[in-house]
């Protein structure tokens, strides 16, 4: 089966639930991964935001900060992670979380787009 949405392809979806409040890891090829980690910031409550931490050249930390609302967090535009078979690399995802200590519902689509020279 091939699911496209426009001209993208979606390489991979579907839902993961945390392990607590554990980071949650993508190992979308051999070489390349992409781990989505949780904080919460109760002074900040009401603010929610993405911090990007290269760990390598081929492995990526984001840290969702604030993502603990039950009806959801999520980025509004896919966000463009890279380059995988050489094709662009978007992510579309959204959070639930019953309480702020409890674990993460994911929902979560990759997409390949353009393509790219060398990527």
């Amino acid at each position: 089966m091939k699911i496209t949405s426009g001209n993208y392809e979606v390489f991979d979806s579907g839902t993961v639930i945390s392990f607590e409040q554990e980071p949650v890891t993508f190992q979308l090829a051999a070489d390349l991964k992409i781990r989505l980690a949780f904080r919460d910031e109760m002074e900040k409550k009401e603010e929610h935001r993405l911090e990007f931490n290269p760990i390598s050249k081929n492995e990526l930390e984001i840290t969702l900060v604030n993502f603990n609302n039950s009806l959801g967090t999520g980025n509004t535009a896919p966000l463009l992670m890279g380059t995988l078979n050489n094709k662009k690399l978007y992510l579309n995802f959204r959070v639930y979380a019953l309480t702020v200590t409890t674990n993460k519902t994911i929902h979560y689509c990759w997409y390949l787009g353009e393509e790219v020279n060398n990527g």
